[in-house]
């Protein structure tokens, strides 16, 4: 029988290390090494780093640079709805991720990852990543100064940035950002239950949560948007058409259908990358209630997730994406059960981009210098 061998950094007390086997069996203390200190966070301006990261995972020095990189806006500037809780959900977010701790492995550039039961799949095992923290606002509960040092730091890293919000604004903020430093034409990959293109007599140059999607169809960087798991009933002037808007209702959405579409959508738009934003109100309030303004009747969580996967597999290269709209816990001791199942797509959605930029590694380091380049 072959013996046992630390495998993974569990644990630091005072100057002491403990590891753990692969299968968490046997535990091991081993001596300390320069290789195995914890890399220390960015210090960038505008963002606070975090208390404690997500899933509490810290990598090591030795480990190679992270590829990912996550971040929190806590904005609800954007929302409609009055008293919104949606700009504490990020650290509502990172608190539930608490309960699944990930840990650095000791010789290699992997972490233990994630197991899902229900699929039998073990995800994140060799996505390096790491929490940056979360965004400062000033007065005007602005974000930009946080986002835009995340946003150059992760493209000088060439890595990916992940925003969780708050209201779904941000990802307009995010994509101007990017879009001011590329000339790659992108299309929006959203999966929502509402299709945010509002339009309104009095506010109409005014952007935010329920129109960001029509002020975005006008830049000449955004090739297209396609829309996923839209749904319910909306009155006439609701409605909304532009030649670069594609949308699949929830009740038509399918993997295949997704993967056909993106692909139709690249070729007859010349698109060069992606972007995929998840709100959180695409998923049926059964599986996760708590959203601003929910629409039953929604896709399971199995097929959104299914679609999710499918998107990740274009033959696109993804330059980052996000997950918002999602309310705050009324305390983070207490999260209700449906949180986890927010993180479980976050996690399909943080293991599918991962894969994504190992298959278009050239081609998403071309739009990472052409980011650059027009920074220069």
């Amino acid at each position: 029988m072959k013996d046992t061998e630390p495998v993974y950094l569990v644990r630091r007390i005072g100057d002491t290390l403990i590891a753990a086997d692969e299968t968490f069996s046997q535990f091991y203390q081993i001596e300390p090494a320069e290789e195995l200190e914890t890399r220390p966070i960015p210090q960038l301006d505008g963002i606070d780093p975090p208390d404690e990261p997500y899933f509490s995972l810290k990598p090591l020095v030795g480990q190679d640079s992270p590829h990912l990189y996550m971040l929190g806006i806590p904005y609800s500037g954007g929302s409609g709805m009055e008293g919104s809780k949606v700009a504490g959900f990020e650290q509502s977010l990172r608190a539930e991720s608490w309960k699944k701790v990930m840990y650095p492995a000791l010789t290699q550039s992997r972490i233990s990852g994630l197991y899902d039961i229900g699929s039998g799949q073990r995800l994140l095992e060799s996505v390096m990543m790491q929490d940056l923290g979360t965004c400062q606002t000033d007065d005007t509960d602005s974000y930009s100064k946080g986002l835009n040092s995340a946003l150059v730091y992760t493209e000088r890293e060439e890595a990916l940035l992940c925003c969780i919000g708050g209201d779904h604004s941000i990802t307009y903020s995010i994509l101007k950002s990017i879009l001011s430093r590329s000339e790659a034409r992108i299309i929006l990959v959203q999966f929502d239950a509402h299709h945010d293109c509002g339009v309104d007599a009095i506010h109409q140059s005014e952007m935010h949560h329920a129109n960001f999607v029509r002020h975005l169809l006008t830049e000449d960087g955004i090739a297209a948007v396609v829309q996923i798991g839209l749904r319910g009933l909306r009155s006439v002037d609701q409605m909304y058409k532009h030649p670069k808007l594609v949308q699949i209702p929830a009740e038509q959405m399918t993997p295949e259908r997704v993967r056909t579409t993106l692909l139709d959508i690249q070729h007859k738009f010349q698109a060069e990358a992606a972007y995929l934003s998840f709100d959180l109100d695409c998923l049926d309030p059964g599986s996760f209630p708590y959203v601003d303004f929910p629409i039953s009747g929604g896709p399971s969580w199995f097929n959104t997730r299914n679609c999710v996967v499918a998107a990740l597999e274009s033959s696109l290269p993804y330059v980052g994406f996000d997950m918002v709209e999602g309310q705050e816990a009324e305390s983070d001791e207490r999260i209700p059960g449906q949180y986890e199942m927010a993180l479980r797509m976050l996690t399909y959605m943080m293991d599918g981009m991962h894969r994504n930029y190992l298959r278009h590694g050239k081609d998403a380091l071309r739009v990472s210098q052409a980011l650059e380049g027009t920074r220069r």
